[in-house]
């Protein structure tokens, strides 16, 4: 059972009733992020009872785990976690990481780890209502973009992404990777379509949700996403037409009122962390985040003997 492999499609089914267990409000305990990213950042699980064993080995990370979410005593996973990483000659160390399950560790273990807050991965997170209706003077910009979509697009709407869009999506994807280069390495975005492949890929067994925005037979943006927890979205993947004006609010607003609409308890949209780039954490913010949750990673700074835990 505690075996590290690599995720699959099918391993959804056990593993995602234990990341959601704990209800983390951070986009790392989705399943579509550990599946869909795993060549990136060197992703494996294992089970360990009924906790789910997350290990990463990325070259900027180094080896790293998350919490081992789930049920029971969280010592039995953890004293493996500690056994796992001194077999490989590292520290003990944890990255996505919730205040609670800080001053956990802290709690039990004083002064055994450095606590880091990792600003550039903290959650983006919105009141499902604002990002759907776009309330107020500080949403009044989102608003006028949109009109610009409607004076120039009039017969632009927005659709349930299903399997006939895929390969369409795939291709603006690329169109907009292109654009991008100038913002983003070339390694960056092709890991990123790698990533969005697989999403669209094994979408149905995934259980992703999205939204596909035309205008006549041509498609201005898109989105993908699935539950975090039961009141909050993670949205995965949104793209849209740079060069037409009002795509990307018109994009984000569809996909919250098509949520809205489908998942009555849902309140939050997380649209996940701006990875420190400038003008990815402008646009985040001028939406007016109503939470921005805290990541924090743990590395052990005092060994001790496995027999302690």
């Amino acid at each position: 059972m505690r075996i590290f492999r690599k995720p699959t499609p099918a391993d959804r089914e056990w593993v995602e009733p234990l990341l959601r267990r704990e209800g983390i409000p951070l986009c790392a305990y989705n399943f579509t992020n550990l599946f869909c990213w795993q060549d990136t950042y060197g992703t494996e699980i294992a089970r360990d009872l009924d906790r789910v064993l997350v290990r990463f080995r990325h070259s900027a990370l180094g080896l790293a785990y998350l919490w081992p979410t789930g049920k029971g005593n969280p010592l039995p996973a953890l004293n493996f976690l500690e056994e796992d990483a001194r077999s490989q000659g590292q520290p003990l160390r944890f990255i996505g990481l919730s205040l609670y399950h800080r001053n956990w560790l802290e709690d039990c273990w004083p002064h055994r780890f450095d606590f880091t807050e990792m600003r550039d991965s903290f959650d983006y997170q919105y009141a499902i209502d604002r990002l759907a209706d776009l309330p107020g003077k500080k949403l009044q910009a989102k608003r006028n973009h949109i009109n610009r979509l409607n004076d120039n697009c009039p017969d632009w709407d927005f659709a349930p992404f299903t399997d006939a869009d895929a390969q369409a999506c795939l291709d603006m994807a690329r169109l907009w990777q292109q654009e991008a280069l100038a913002r983003s390495s070339e390694e960056e975005l092709k890991k990123e379509e790698e990533a969005l492949t697989l999403a669209i890929r094994h979408r149905e067994a995934l259980g992703l949700e999205g939204v596909v925005l035309r205008c006549g037979d041509e498609i201005l943006g898109f989105t993908l996403g699935s539950p975090l927890t039961d009141t909050i979205f993670d949205v995965h993947f949104e793209k849209a037409r740079a060069d037409i004006q009002g795509a990307f609010p018109a994009v984000n607003r569809s996909f919250a009122r098509y949520l809205r609409d489908k998942f009555p308890d849902l309140r939050y949209l997380d649209r996940e962390e701006d990875m420190g780039i400038e003008g990815l954490r402008k646009a985040k913010l001028s939406y007016g985040p109503d939470h921005l949750q805290v990541n924090i990673s743990a590395v052990e700074t005092t060994v001790l003997p496995t027999s302690i835990l």
